[in-house]
């Protein structure tokens, strides 16, 4: 099975790593110095989940046309440059290739579709804590590594297995989902819910804790999501309210997130995730009629 990995930052070099060192028939869609580091060295992955190696793929390269047609590819980027990779990557995408995106985010398959290609576009959602180090230098330090992704109607096309096998092979958990769009808002919940309470408050988790009321806060942004996604079809159980506060009281009060860093280090919004995460939810509430104040309150502070 021919597999590219597209975008190797953090999320695509551990993924790609894994594959190339697998012996799979892996290939990098990757640009820049990254570039250069992997051709003349190949990329170091420095991982607690898969050990510490030198992944060499069959290719990489920054012209999708060079690598050729693939029966899979892996989107790894920043949402705020997704638009741009989908056209990037395209190719690479015949009818029959599986490409699934593994980004932060809900719906991502929506909003790659008018791009693509016709193919079989999945969804899907990851669990790793990594980092580039420096160009051609991958590390995960601490965490797991697992996959979950399928297609949002349910179907299970036979690629999708043997995909499921080539990561399961490469040392990656991985899970085929049969209710692939649940799973994203539940995960979502956490991600999108932790951003904009950072935001909102603009501090980090033992900060916000510090704040009198902070939970009833915590409690309105995840009812938003939950509400969100029951209005757009995604059963979520009104518990996972529950959940988010009881998991945001168990996080280190240190911790802060990458998109309350990036908007807070003095990135252009532009250039982070806000549209991506805390946007889309705003043009979710719109669309369902759900009020969203709090995403509303957040996106408008930092979309400047």
């Amino acid at each position: 099975m021919k597999i590219a990995v597209a975008g190797i930052g953090g999320i695509g070099g551990i993924l790609g790593g894994a594959l190339a060192k697998s012996g799979a028939d892996a290939y990098f869609y990757v640009r820049g110095e990254n570039l250069k580091a992997i051709r003349n060295g190949g990329l170091k992955v420095d991982s607690i989940t898969l050990g510490s190696f030198i992944a060499r793929p069959k290719a990489a390269s920054d012209n999708a046309e060079e690598l050729g047609a693939m029966d899979a590819v892996f989107v790894c980027c920043k949402g705020y440059a997704l638009e741009a990779m989908c056209r990037g990557i395209a190719p690479m995408i015949e009818s029959d290739t599986i490409v699934v995106p593994l980004l932060n985010g809900v719906e991502i398959s929506g909003f790659m579709r008018p791009i693509l290609p016709s193919c079989i576009l999945a969804d899907g959602i990851i669990w790793v804590f990594s980092h580039i180090e420096e160009p051609g230098h991958v590390v995960q330090n601490y965490g797991k590594c697992k996959i979950i992704f399928g297609m949002s109607d349910g179907s299970r096309p036979e690629k999708l297995g043997e995909l499921a096998s080539a990561l399961d092979g490469a040392g990656i958990d991985t899970q085929i989902s049969d209710d692939i769009a649940l799973d994203s808002w539940k995960k979502y919940l956490s991600m999108c819910g932790n951003s904009v309470v950072l935001c909102y408050y603009g501090g980090n988790v033992g900060e916000v804790r510090g704040h009198e009321g902070y939970k009833k806060v915590l409690r309105s942004v995840a009812e938003e999501i939950v509400t969100v996604a029951r209005a757009k079809g995604s059963e979520m159980p009104v518990e996972y309210v529950d959940k988010f506060v009881e998991g945001f009281s168990k996080l280190a009060p240190e911790t802060i997130n990458s998109l309350y860093r990036d908007l807070t280090s003095g990135k252009p919004a532009d250039k982070t995730e806000l549209r991506h995460i805390i946007g889309r939810m705003v043009e979710f509430g719109r669309q369902t009629g759900v009020p969203t104040p709090y995403h509303e309150a957040v996106y408008k502070r930092f979309a400047k």
